[in-house]
């Protein structure tokens, strides 16, 4: 076998072993589960909760989808509040007072989010106004028209052009 052949059969083998390993299942990732809640109510809220709060460490994760150990602890307190009687409101107060409107996929609309909030639309009625001034201007062009003495000079430039090639 060449060195060549060698190497092609060896890297080929070990994007193999990597694809394997990456289809296992992260066993060691797995959350440990919580109690039962007493209530379907409190259960209901839990579970919102978890899917409405963010996971600090990850990125554009809920605390349901995370296997961080942040998010591992920011589930077991959550669990803890609404267990020890706390609605859903009082879990999102403690929650922001603690991390921040960050920790909340829907942070609320107040004075320190209204950038969040409305550059979106900002930057929406900024290319929509870009669109609108294009296709005015492409509106106004007018198509020039050439005079007798400009019809001449361009017909006795193409006719040079055909003459030297």
């Amino acid at each position: 076998m060449t060195g060549a052949v060698l190497f092609s059969r060896l890297v080929n083998l070990l994007l193999f072993s990597a694809l394997v390993v990456s289809v296992q299942p992260a066993i060691g990732f797995a959350a440990e589960p919580l109690p039962d809640l007493p209530s379907v109510e409190q259960q209901r809220t839990y579970d919102r909760l978890i899917r409405e709060l963010r996971c600090l460490v990850c990125k554009n994760q809920n605390l349901l989808d995370s296997n961080a150990e942040l998010a591992a602890d920011l589930r077991r307190k959550t669990h803890e509040l609404i267990a020890e009687g706390r609605n859903y409101q009082e879990v999102v107060d403690y929650m922001t007072d603690r991390f921040g409107t960050f920790v909340m996929y829907r942070p609320p609309l107040k004075t320190s989010t209204y950038a969040l909030w409305g550059l979106p639309f900002l930057g929406f009625i900024v290319v929509l106004t870009l669109i609108i001034h294009r296709i005015r201007k492409r509106s106004q062009i007018q198509l020039l028209e050439l005079g007798d003495e400009d019809r001449k000079i361009a017909d006795d430039l193409l006719d040079k052009r055909k003459r030297d090639s």
